[in-house]
Formats: C-alpha cells, sequence, structure tokens
C-alpha cells in the first residue's frame, strides 16, 4: 500500500509540475479564404492540436481574408483594419497562410509586423522583394513541382496529354514563368501558352512526350496561335467525353468549378483543393498536417526564444498523394498505385481484407453463439415457468379436493343470531340451524369470550376478524377452531355480517408438531425448519380459500353480489399470499444457484425515494405518522433501482408490522467523508433484542411466529444488498423502536 501511494504522489506532483511550467501565449492565424472553405476546419484542429502536444497553452484568433471577396487594396485594408485592432490583444506570433494572405500582410508594412515574428506557409510564390523588407519574417515555400506531377498523373492514367486552366492574373503569370523555367526537358512540352495546335499536341504525346497545354477561361483571345481554337479545344476538354487528365495549379473558384465538370481523373498540385470535397484524385503535394505541422514548430522555437532571423525559409516538405474515394470511383484499386504513393481514406476493408473478412466472420459467430445462447435461456426459462404451472395446477386441484373434504361451516349474523347453513351434521327443516349469540358463547373457552363477543357485537364497525378459539361443542372437550367474520354495510344501510367457522384441530395439532419439529430442526437441520414454517403459513390463505369457496360454492346459501365480491376478493388475497411463499422460494433457489440477476443504472436517489415515498404514504396505517427526511444536493448511485426499491419496501412493511403507535420515518442523507449514501427506515415499534439481532438475518428467522411472513424477507433484503455493493447496519431497543440503515457508494454532483 506504501509503494502504491507513492506511485500516486509521484504522479500528482508531475503533473502539478507540468500544468506550472506550461507557458502561455497569443497567436494570430491568417487564412486567405472565406471561413466556410472546407480545409480550414482541419486545419485550425491540427493547429491547436499541434500547440496543445507544446509546452504552450495557446490563446488564438482567427481571421479569414475572404480574397475573392476584394481587389488588391481590399485586402490590405481589411487586413490593415485587423492590426490596428491588436492594440489590447497583442499576439506573441503571426502565422499566415497561402499567397494572397502573405502578400497582402507584407503589403501593409504595418508597425506590428516590425516588432512580432511571422511565419508563413502554403506560399506557392513568394514575393521575395516584400520578404526581404521583413527581417522579423520567416516560413516555408510551398514550390510545386510541375515534373512529378505530371509524370504522376501519366504514371497513374497512362495519358501523356494534360491540361489545365489558367488566366493572365499575377499568379498566372507566375505560373507560366515557372513552368517555363521547370519544363525545359525534352520529354515534356510546355504548351500552356497554346504554341503547338491539336494535331501536333496528339502527335507528339504519340511519342511518348508529355503535352502540358493551358486553357484560359477570362480572356481566351490572349492565346498566342489563335488559328489553333483553343476556344473550341477548351470546350471539349472539360465536356463530360472528354478523357484528358487534368492538373490543378491554383485556388479559384472559377477554375476549380470549371474542374469539377470533368469527369476524367483531376490531380492538383496545391493542397488546398486535396481530400476538401472537390474530388482531386492525388498529386505530389505538401499535405495539410506537414504543413500546419512544419508552421507550428518553427513557431514554438520562436516562442521559446530562438532569434527568427536565424531561422531560414525552406522548401515544404511534398510527398505523393492519392484519394482512396476518388480512386476507387475511378475504377481503380490499391494496386494500380505505385507503393512509394500514400493513399489516404483507404477502407479498413481494403487496408485489411484478412483481419476485416477474420472480424466480421468472427462477429458472425459471436452473434450466432449469442442467439443460440439466448434462445436456450429462453427455452431453459419457458421449461421452468411449464413446471411452476404444472406444479401450480396440480397445488389447485390439492386445494380443491381440500375444500370438498373440510370441516368448515358458513355463516351470517342476524340480530342476537347465527344462521349456520348446516352445523356439526345437523339440518333445520328450512335447511338452516340456528344458534343464538349466547348459546354459541356457551361452547367458548372463558379466556376468548372477550374477543368473541367484541367480534359479534351488533354495532361493531366495518372490516374482516379472525379470532383462533377453543370451543366445546359436543362435551368430549375443546378443540381448536378458527372464527372468521366480515362486516359491512348492506346495499340498504343496514349493517351485515357474514363469516366463517373452521375446524383447525387437526391443523393446530399439526401446527404444534410442526413448530415442535422446527424447534428440533433448528438444532440439527436448517431445511427442516423450512418444512414447519411453510406449513403454518400456508394454512391461513388455505383455510381462507377453502372456507369461502365453500360459502360460494353452497346452493343453500344466496349472497348478493357485493357479498360474493367480498368473498371472491378475499380468495383472491389469499391466494396472492400462496404466490407470495412461492416466489420467496423461488427466489431463494435463485440466490443459491447464482441466477440472480441485476440490471445497475445511475439513478437519482432522491427521486427514487420520493417515489417508495408517495407509494407507501396510500398504504401506511392511519394511526401512524409517516414522513420523510431528505439530504442536502443531488446524490446519484448505480444501482439495480428495483432491487433497491424491494429492500426498502420490505422493511417499511416490517415496520408497519411491527409498530402499532407512533411515527415511521423514511430517510437518506449523504456521508461526505465515506463518498456514500445512508438509506434508512426508523419506526417506533417493538424494537428488537441485542440476541434476536445477531439471527434476524438468518433464513426464515420470524419474531413473531403468529404474523404472516416467510421469515425469508430480511435475509433476502441482505443478499441483494451485499450484490450491490452495500452493507445494512441494524440499531435497535426494545420498547423504543428500531432503524434499519443500508450504505452504498454515491457520487454528489452540483446539477
Amino acid at each position: 500500500m506504501r509503494i502504491i501511494d507513492l506511485i500516486i504522489s509521484f504522479c500528482i506532483i508531475e503533473l502539478f509540475l507540468a500544468s506550472c511550467s506550461e507557458k502561455e501565449c497569443n497567436v494570430l492565424v491568417i487564412h486567405s479564404y472565406e471561413k466556410d472553405y472546407p480545409g480550414y476546419k482541419e486545419y485550425n484542429r491540427l493547429i491547436e492540436k499541434e500547440f496543445s502536444s507544446s509546452s504552450f497553452s495557446a490563446d488564438i484568433h482567427y481571421f479569414y481574408l475572404d480574397c475573392e471577396q476584394y481587389d488588391e487594396p481590399g485586402e490590405i485594408r481589411a487586413i490593415k483594419r485587423l492590426l490596428d485592432t491588436c492594440t489590447h490583444w497583442k499576439p506573441d506570433v503571426i502565422l499566415v497562410n497561402e499567397d494572397q494572405a502573405t502578400y497582402s500582410l507584407l503589403k501593409t508594412h504595418h508597425p506590428l509586423l516590425k516588432e512580432t515574428p511571422t511565419i508563413f506557409a502554403g506560399v506557392n510564390y513568394p514575393n521575395w522583394g516584400l520578404i526581404e523588407q521583413y527581417p522579423n519574417l520567416t516560413g516555408f515555400h510551398d514550390k510545386i513541382d510541375l515534373k512529378k506531377n505530371l509524370r504522376m498523373i501519366e504514371k497513374i492514367t497512362g495519358q501523356r496529354d494534360i491540361y489545365t486552366v489558367l488566366d493572365y492574373t499575377f499568379i498566372d503569370r507566375k505560373i507560366r514563368e515557372d513552368a517555363r523555367e521547370q519544363l525545359v526537358t525534352d520529354s515534356i512540352i510546355d504548351n500552356l501558352d497554346w504554341r503547338f495546335n491539336w494535331a501536333t499536341v496528339v502527335r507528339e504525346s504519340k511519342k511518348g512526350k508529355i503535352v502540358f497545354s493551358g486553357y484560359s477561361v477570362r480572356n481566351p483571345s490572349k492565346q498566342w496561335n489563335r488559328s489553333a481554337r483553343p476556344e473550341k479545344d477548351f470546350i471539349w476538354a472539360v465536356s463530360k467525353y472528354g478523357s484528358r487528365p487534368y492538373l490543378q495549379l491554383k485556388f479559384d473558384y472559377v477554375t476549380v468549378t470549371i474542374a469539377s465538370s470533368s469527369t476524367r481523373f483531376r490531380f492538383t498540385a496545391i493542397n488546398e483543393l486535396f481530400d476538401c470535397g472537390y474530388n482531386f484524385l492525388g498529386g505530389y503535394i505538401t499535405p495539410m498536417p506537414v504543413q500546419v505541422e512544419e508552421q507550428v514548430k518553427t513557431a514554438v522555437r520562436v516562442l521559446n526564444g530562438e532569434d527568427i532571423s536565424c531561422i531560414p525559409i525552406r522548401e515544404s516538405a511534398k510527398e505523393y498523394y492519392i484519394d482512396w474515394n476518388i480512386l476507387h470511383r475511378g475504377g481503380m484499386g490499391l494496386k494500380d498505385i505505385p507503393a512509394e504513393y500514400t493513399v489516404i481514406n483507404v477502407p479498413f476493408k481494403v487496408r485489411s481484407p484478412f483481419l476485416w473478412w477474420f472480424l466480421w466472420v468472427g462477429g458472425a459467430l459471436f452473434v450466432s453463439c449469442l442467439l443460440a445462447f439466448v434462445t436456450y435461456l429462453y427455452w431453459r426459462e419457458t421449461q421452468r415457468k411449464r413446471n411452476v404451472l404444472y406444479a401450480l395446477e396440480d397445488e389447485k386441484e390439492s386445494l380443491a379436493l381440500a375444500v370438498a373434504g373440510s370441516d368448515s361451516y358458513a355463516w351470517r349474523l342476524k340480530k342476537d343470531k347465527m344462521i349456520f347453513d348446516s352445523f356439526l351434521g345437523k339440518k333445520s327443516d328450512l335447511e338452516s340451524y340456528s344458534l343464538d349469540v349466547s348459546v354459541f358463547c356457551s361452547f367458548i373457552h372463558p379466556s376468548f369470550l372477550p374477543q368473541v363477543e367484541s367480534i359479534l357485537h351488533r354495532d361493531m364497525i366495518d372490516g374482516k376478524r379472525f379470532v383462533e378459539l377453543q370451543c366445546d361443542f359436543d362435551g368430549k372437550g375443546y378443540q381448536w377452531w378458527e372464527l372468521r367474520c366480515s362486516t359491512m354495510k348492506s346495499i340498504f344501510g343496514e349493517q351485515k355480517t357474514t363469516g366463517l367457522l373452521l375446524n383447525i384441530e387437526e391443523y393446530k395439532k399439526r401446527e404444534q408438531e410442526l413448530i415442535e419439529a422446527r424447534e428440533v430442526a433448528e438444532k440439527a437441520e436448517l431445511k427442516e425448519s423450512f418444512l414447519a414454517n411453510m406449513s403454518h403459513e400456508i394454512r391461513t390463505p388455505l383455510n381462507a380459500i377453502v372456507g369461502f369457496s365453500n360459502l360460494l360454492a353452497s346452493p343453500d346459501m344466496e349472497f348478493s353480489d357485493e357479498e360474493k365480491k367480498q368473498f371472491i376478493d378475499t380468495i383472491t388475497r389469499n391466494n396472492e399470499l400462496l404466490l407470495k411463499l412461492i416466489n420467496d422460494i423461488l427466489e431463494i433457489s435463485r440466490i443459491e444457484s447464482g441466477y440472480f440477476s441485476f440490471n445497475n443504472e445511475d439513478w437519482s436517489l432522491a427521486a427514487v425515494v420520493d417515489e417508495i415515498y408517495q407509494t407507501h404514504s396510500l398504504l401506511m396505517p392511519r394511526t401512524l405518522e409517516f414522513s420523510l427526511e431528505k439530504g442536502d444536493g443531488t446524490v446519484w448511485v448505480h444501482l439495480d433501482r428495483d432491487r433497491l426499491v424491494q429492500v426498502i419496501t420490505n422493511f417499511l412493511n416490517n415496520a408497519a408490522k411491527f409498530t402499532t403507535k407512533g411515527y415511521i420515518k423514511l430517510g437518506w442523507n449523504y456521508v461526505e467523508e465515506r463518498h456514500e449514501v445512508e438509506l434508512y427506515v426508523e419506526d417506533t415499534g417493538i424494537g428488537i433484542s441485542k440476541s434476536e439481532q445477531k439471527v434476524i438475518f438468518s433464513r426464515f428467522y420470524k419474531k413473531d411466529e403468529f404474523v404472516q411472513g416467510t421469515g425469508l424477507g430480511l435475509f433476502i433484503c441482505k443478499v441483494i444488498v451485499e450484490k450491490l455493493g452495500g452493507r445494512i447496519v441494524l440499531s435497535s431497543e426494545v420498547g423504543v423502536g428500531s432503524r434499519f440503515s443500508v450504505f452504498f457508494s454515491a457520487e454528489k454532483r452540483d446539477f
């Protein structure tokens, strides 16, 4: 642990020193074209990336000259206005890109340029006379290599008759002069000024020479050899039937638009048009990432104190680049491209076909296996549910047989008489048997009389009541019976009481035997205790189902629809109790078999607790005060919401079961120092002794054997909380109350 602490401390110190050593700087970036130019978004991202990887924290401002909208004086005025606004935000270095912005910036002769180091890039034709006037200037000359571009086109397309579009602007004249200097060779013919007619061009290209022709768009009459009719050849060259490759030498929207109408391969000698959505196949160029890297690294050298006058102007590094998307669109593949060329945008399937097929086949196999596994799980779950349904159907048949042979008697209270359909085998002539309440009470053991008299009182309040008592109807000794009754208002406004009298002597005997067996099993084996407990718990709903089913099935008694509905509700409720018992058993089975699943997600604890509180506010006894205590802030937990609700619901149900007066409190609070939350249920119930607290989370433990329940709830809660990565803490005092708390890791957020 000490070594780990040292490593963490060392990393924190390193991060602190790195943050302290990071220097700040202001950077002004000037672009030639408009802001919407497709390449600038990536260009700016690369600039920011390069600075972030250096030791500088750069505050970068971008300016877009939009040179297509201005003439030369307008460009100069726009940049002057920009530099005049830099009084409050002074750049530490200026990065200027492309010919137009560089030329216009230097033509301003602004005083800021004398004191601010400036680095240009992407300049094809520098104005060396202007550059020499600025000792505080360096950069990269993006010199066009016509020979390599033309030979690249020949190698890829097999065509030697290549054309471009040139006019007679300043940049066009520079290109023509540069071409005359570079194309002094026998293998390439300079036809930019259309010195040769079409027949000569075809003849020379067949001899193996590359003929590089130029066409004017804005002023075609200035072509030198008018008899060659360059206007006609130009229209044909860019028509959809033309097969001549095109080489772009400058960036303006007229030439780019014309080039886009060509259906053959288009190449570029400048990087502004490559991989920017203009559909150029490639060229021998300085790619954008290389241009940015050269420019920013030079800026970092200057910002670190290196004298800019000692950094010479250099030519940008170039390579052969091909765009795979355009290559594929033209019906070519990687096999048609020389190995020394760099191909970008190659799909993974083309770049690594073996690995692609391996992953595809592997993914298909994985999906197939996953589907097979899910199908198997579905089949297994279907089988399990089918078996459960068969078991329930068998149990239903068994219950029907139990009702048919049960010793149960339905009765109704009429004035001071209890009217039975039959009683101990006796029937009257009217097929009913009446018994005065006082006579009935004479058969009851004196210790149970107060309870029975309160139940059979004529003015008793509406509701259902159950009491177990001992009666001696035949003079052979007391036997255990259960008296159940339901009191309600009839449709005529009268009080109506009906009920069941069930002989539970056998059940009591079995219960006593099971209790004794459980006491023995607690010392020997846990599962025997479970059987005893289940027998006890099943008895109550079974008796209700048997008795009220007998009432409904009796042909000798007539009941109103409301009474029948009440009987059915009683049977349904006891069926639900039986289902709860079975569900608890299945829950234990899933826990032991390892199929206890969780769906953990992020939840707002306050929202979950509020929902639980709103639900149970309607279910709590009115004799109890039910309140909610909220913690501070917004706390989030990562767990299975339904499982959490199950745990808290169990706590609240137990609190309501064992609390007769006072309050029940639901609340939560965030423990800052441990980054965890406490969710608790507090009551003023009977409390739990110290000895019971040690075993209360055990299986099948029940504090009160006469309260409905399986004794599995708290055990299941404990397992759920532990599976969710939490813990349960119990604090209780007999006669004062109890507090069940669960603790989970949590995150406090400010939103």
